[in-house]
Order: structure tokens, then sequence, then C-alpha cells
């Protein structure tokens, strides 16, 4: 028991002040008895709570500390759903005893940035356009039981750094509009939950085209809330973007690898997968569509099929391909897509018809492989063969 002098008469109303902070986490919660609160879920059923252990124990307390009991209930509730992946209230609250947690929020907060935890590894950060999102586990290895001491100085540099890049961050507003072009991601290059807040669409099997802001220091998605600012809606976005993107400087050149012709499409810039779009300026004619691969953000390598083997044709691209992306320090795709000749037919600001292709080639065995998406790929490349 508490040494803590508790006055006699009505004591507070624990539970009121639960369902209050329940509301100052945004979690939906309904009071059902003297000491039951029914609380909501993002996803599924509400269940059922009762703070009568928290009541009973709360009366070792005197009352100015029962408004802060009631929010660490809510904390506690928020953390441990959080811990299992599910969303409940406005962020993940770190326990008072886990240092590297704490000391990176506090180093930000000296820096002058608002941060919180969304997930236990994830990290939310304020901007002038709103949260953005960072994984921060490889800052977190091996700060389990580190002391206050170890994490702040683990901290220090990782939030500088941090805080620098928020910095260079523009606001993303009306200005921005001439400013948007479109660049090819992996799908896994961001957390579902951050992909919701930008303007993206699929482009290929395991890739996304994202519209994004070019800015003398950076490239930044752009957000869904800062369309309407814009004056645009997410096809108006998608026009323009990929109008600018395709605009921007490249060169071809071509060259032949085992009897295979391929073009290497070349930018000093991270837009160049948007050629996609045109890619008939570079194919002269290719009435079979052609094989396309997005190895890095500043190349895109093609065959036109039906200008060499159309099976060595793939394994040499997969091979130059394969050597771009382990070269790279953030790849794109080592896969090869169908190009599709219906492809040229499209609005440029569509997205291309691209169909997931790869051959594996056994040269000992002399056997052939093929994965395809469809089931017009493979009749394609037996009549290749044939006219060849």
């Amino acid at each position: 028991m508490s040494d803590t002098q508790v006055p006699d008469g009505p004591r507070p109303d624990l539970v009121a002040l639960i369902v209050d902070e329940f509301a100052r986490a945004e979690i939906s919660a309904e009071r059902r008895s003297s000491t039951e609160v029914l609380v909501g879920l993002p996803q599924g059923e509400p269940f059922l709570n009762d703070y009568a252990d928290a009541v009973r124990s709360a009366r070792e307390y005197p009352d100015e500390q029962y408004p802060e009991l009631a929010a660490q209930v809510v904390l506690a509730l928020m953390r441990g759903l959080r811990e299992r992946g599910v969303p409940l209230g406005t962020h993940y609250p770190p326990r008072t005893s886990d240092h590297a947690r704490g000391a990176l929020l506090a180093v930000l907060d000296r820096l002058g940035v608002r941060a919180r935890f969304a997930f236990p590894d994830l990290l939310e950060a304020e901007t002038a356009q709103g949260w953005i999102r960072t994984d921060v586990s490889r800052y977190l290895e091996g700060l389990d039981d580190a002391s206050a001491d170890a994490a702040f100085e683990r901290a220090g540099p990782y939030a500088q750094d941090l805080a620098d890049r928020i910095r260079r961050i523009a606001p993303q507003d009306a200005s921005s509009a001439d400013r948007l072009r479109t660049r090819v991601y992996p799908e896994g290059a961001l957390d579902q939950e951050v992909w919701d807040t930008l303007v993206y669409r699929g482009f290929a099997e395991g890739l996304r085209e994202a519209v994004v802001v070019d800015t003398a220091e950076t490239v930044q998605p752009l957000s869904r809330s800062a369309l309407e600012p814009m004056g645009l809606d997410e096809e108006e976005a998608f026009a323009r973007a990929v109008a600018a993107a395709v605009a921007e400087d490249v060169e071809a050149s071509g060259v032949e690898l085992g009897g295979a012709a391929i073009i290497h499409i070349g930018g000093a810039h991270p837009y160049t997968a948007a050629q996609a779009h045109v890619l008939s300026r570079f194919l002269d004619g290719a009435p079979h569509g052609a094989l396309v691969a997005f190895p890095v953000r500043e190349v895109v390598l093609v065959h036109p099929l039906g200008k060499g083997h159309p099976i060595m044709a793939m394994e040499r691209l997969q091979e130059l391909t394969e050597r771009f992306v382990a070269d790279a320090d953030k790849p794109i795709d080592a896969r090869l897509f169908w190009w599709h000749p219906d492809s040229a037919d499209r609005a440029e600001s569509d997205v291309p018809d691209l169909r997931r292709v790869g051959v594996k080639v056994d040269h000992e065995e002399q056997s052939v492989a093929l994965y395809t998406s469809d089931d017009e790929f493979g009749p394609l490349l037996n009549r290749l063969m044939d006219q060849g």
C-alpha cells in the first residue's frame, strides 16, 4: 500500500476519465456499466474491457493522479495492440524503460521535429506537408537493453540526419504543379499505409508508378492531400507528370549481345522508366512488341521482338538486367516484361501493357523453362522461332 494519504469521500470516476482519454486518442469507446467500456477497433468487432481492477488499484493514489492513471491505461492498450499490428489510436507509445525510442524522440524534439512512433519500428515525423513515415529498425538494432547514455549516443547522429532530410522537404502546393514527374518504385519500397497517402497506380507486376514533385534537392512522392491545392484530380496529375517525365532528356543506344539487339535508354535523372509510356519512339515498328526491363531508375533496357532469337534475347537481357541490379544501391527490379504491341495505341498518360515474362535456360540439359503471365506470349515466341 502507498503511504500517500487518500482523502475520504467521493473519489474521481476513473472509468469516465478513461473514456475521455479514449476520445483524445481518437478511439471509439462507449461506457456500458460502472466499470465496463466497449472499445472499437479499426478493423473487426469492438470488444468489452472491464476496468474493475484498475478502479480498485487507483484507490491507493490521490485524486490528482487519476487523470494520469487513466491516460496510462489507454496508452497501454494502444501499445499492446500496435505491437500486434493493430492500428488502434493515434500512435505507438514507447514504455518509459524503452531508452532507444525515448532517446530518438527526445533528440528530434530538441531539433524542432515533432515525431512519434506509428508502430514499434515505424517513426512518423511532421513536415510542412503532413506526416511522413520512416522505418527505424536499423537504428534500433542492438538497443533492446541499452542504457540511456548508449541510446542517446546512437540517437544523436540518426536524428540529425532525419531532421536535415525533413528540412529539405518543400511544401506541396499550387506551385508544385509545374514540377510533377512520374517515378517507378518496387511495390515493397513503402509500407502500404504510406502508399495509401500518395498518388500512385499499378505499373506492372510488383511495380508502382507514383507522381512525384521534382525539386533541386530531392524527389518527393506527391501526397493525395496536395491534389486539391493544385486544382488537379488524380488523372490530371498523372497526365501532367507523365508528359513532363517523358520530356526529360534521355539517350538511346543500340548494341548486339549474342546476336540479339538491345536498346539502352539512359537518363541522368530518376524518371527514365516513364519512357515505357512512349516506347514505340525507340522501336521503329516492332509489331510483336518488346522485352523491357527497369533495373535502375536511370536505365530502361529493351529488346524489340523479332530482331534476333527470342529465347537468346531473353537470356541476354536477363543477364544484363541482373548485373545492373547487383551494382545498384537502390535497384528497381531484375525481372523482364513484355511490352505488348497494343501499348503503342494507348494514350501517353495511360499505363502501358506490361506483362511479366522470364526464361531459364539449362545449357547442359539443353532445356528451356519459359515463364509468362498470359496466354499470348508463348505462342508468339514459337512463331518467332519458326520464322527464324
